[in-house]
């Protein structure tokens, strides 16, 4: 009905649509994936598209990573979830297969489908920065209404590896400087995210950077590149050896020793045993309940004996975060704050830190220094931690010892791990309970140790054979996911997989570097 022309022009549209969606709308993905199938089959040519398909057998082997969640899914016992989960996966089993037998992407098809996706992730960062300023969070990842924070990160990292890419090929002066002004925010953005994953990614972008130039440096240049490299990553592991020094080193000090009496001349509390501390200080030393009671009441309309907008009780908010500048606990100390303090105090910050650096590096050091002192020292689990992940694996580990061969099924992966938690005593909320953060693990889990190969073989073996394998946003884009998974359930949501689906299929099966360059 249609010619094929118009047919290209709607696929085009297909992939653009999905590629603005993933960072800010999983409707969006949706209806441009099904634009994508729609397309595909009305726009008829099968001896055409079979044979691209013949030609290109390595389609088979990239989604047949969806055998293993397609059979733990269907003999699961929670037929629920385990038919959930084969329909998230459905993208991994679709777009490659449509992205295959669909005409090759032209270089300025790419790159302007690229651009579109740039310029989306772009938009989300600004929305984000937005709500950050005009709204008063208590946790940076609240910022973000479309999707997590993680998957964000890992998009802003890709779209790093294409600036980069393009920034080689444009001459034109313009260009180049918005390439690099927008190459700069991404990076700022980053760090302002606090996400430690998402800042591992682009310590991987420039340690390939290194690498690549390393290549085509000459002795001079070579030594003063792994010279300059050294001297950056020791300058950055001192930093964090002396901000750690700095968190656990308690301060001999007058402000460290417990006194008798407030000014007022009411009793101070102490539990001396205590070694729990803020910047040096002694956290459960000079406490006057009272008066903190009555002076922070007169600051701030949240109650002393309330939680802060974090669920954490604010007592014990105020009394740390008083504690991070020296001051005593008590009406004297409370008068001491300023009105940007109270509010810090009533969002769930406990520290003077978070004032200078509610967006920078040192505020996310010290919630992981914390974390890991609270796991070895009080033995306590942070909601989102990293010590929490610790957990995590280990009920996944347990849940993999018990069919290591076939795995439990991909819907009753959460119910054995939470029997893991019952039968154990894990302090740990139920709906804090999630699955593994790791996607080995969680396939291992579920479809046993012949699903996980079945999976690693598909996620390589099309890249390492693949000839566009040699370029830096490809080559990049299978770290970024590959790594990922070590840390996260990447595909464990619509966006996740999706965005590991679209990518894969274009650099594997849409789109030829080296084609496009000799053309």
């Amino acid at each position: 009905m249609f010619s094929s022309s118009f047919h290209h022009k709607v696929y085009l549209a297909g992939l653009a649509i999905t590629l603005c969606s993933l960072p800010s709308s999983i409707f969006g993905v949706s209806v441009g994936i099904i634009t994508l199938a729609l397309n595909f089959i009305l726009s008829g040519n099968w001896r055409t598209k079979l044979q691209r398909l013949k030609d290109n057998p390595w389609v088979w082997v990239f989604i047949a990573m969806y055998l293993p969640i397609l059979f733990s899914g269907m003999f699961s016992e929670n037929q629920r979830l385990g038919l959930e989960i084969i329909r998230l996966w459905l993208p991994i089993l679709i777009l490659p297969l449509i992205i295959s037998m669909s005409d090759r992407l032209s270089k300025k098809e790419f790159t302007s489908l690229i651009f579109l996706f740039l310029l989306s992730v772009f938009a989300v960062t600004l929305i984000g920065t937005y709500n950050f300023i005009n709204h008063n969070y208590s946790d940076i990842r609240k910022i973000f209404p479309y999707i997590s924070h993680i998957r964000l990160a890992l998009m802003i990292n890709l779209s790093i590896a294409f600036l980069i890419s393009f920034l080689k090929e444009w001459t034109r002066i313009s260009i180049k400087i918005t390439l690099v002004a927008l190459l700069a925010w991404f990076i700022i953005f980053l760090f302002v995210l606090k996400s430690i994953t998402g800042l591992l990614f682009l310590s991987i972008i420039s340690l390939l950077i290194i690498i690549k130039a390393l290549k085509h440096a000459g002795s001079i240049s070579r030594f003063a590149i792994i010279t300059g490299s050294l001297t950056v990553f020791f300058l950055f592991a001192s930093y964090v050896l002396h901000k750690y020094d700095e968190f656990k080193t308690i301060k001999l000090t007058p402000d460290n020793q417990p006194k008798q009496f407030t000014l007022n001349g009411n009793p101070y509390q102490h539990d001396t045993l205590s070694v729990e501390t803020e910047n040096g200080y002694l956290v459960n030393l000079n406490i006057c309940d009272k008066e903190l009671k009555k002076e922070w009441e007169k600051r701030s309309s949240v109650p002393f004996d309330s939680m802060d907008k974090k669920g954490q009780p604010l007592r014990k908010t105020l009394i740390r975060y008083l504690t991070s500048y020296g001051f005593t606990k008590d009406s004297a100390g409370v008068n001491r704050l300023d009105s940007i303090d109270v509010k810090l105090i009533e969002s769930g910050y406990t520290n003077k830190l978070f004032r200078k650096t509610i967006t920078g590096f040192e505020s996310r050091l010290y919630e992981l220094f914390y974390e890991i002192r609270n796991r070895n020292s009080f033995n306590k689990i942070k909601t989102g931690s990293l010590t929490q992940r610790l957990i995590y694996l280990k009920a996944c580990w347990h849940v993999i010892k018990k069919n290591p061969i076939l795995g439990v099924g991909y819907g009753d992966v959460l119910s054995e791990i939470n029997q893991y938690y019952e039968v154990n005593n894990i302090n740990l909320p139920q709906k804090y309970r999630y699955m593994p953060h790791n996607q080995y693990l969680t396939i291992w889990a579920s479809a046993g140790i012949l699903g996980l190969i079945i999976f690693l073989v598909s996620l390589t073996l099309p890249f390492f054979v693949s000839s566009n394998f040699s370029e830096f946003p490809v080559m990049f884009f299978w770290i970024l996911i590959t790594l990922s998974m070590l840390f996260e359930d990447t595909l464990l949501t619509h966006t996740g997989i999706s965005f590991m689906a679209i990518f894969s299929s274009i650099f594997l099966f849409g789109f030829k570097y080296s084609y496009n360059q000799s053309k």
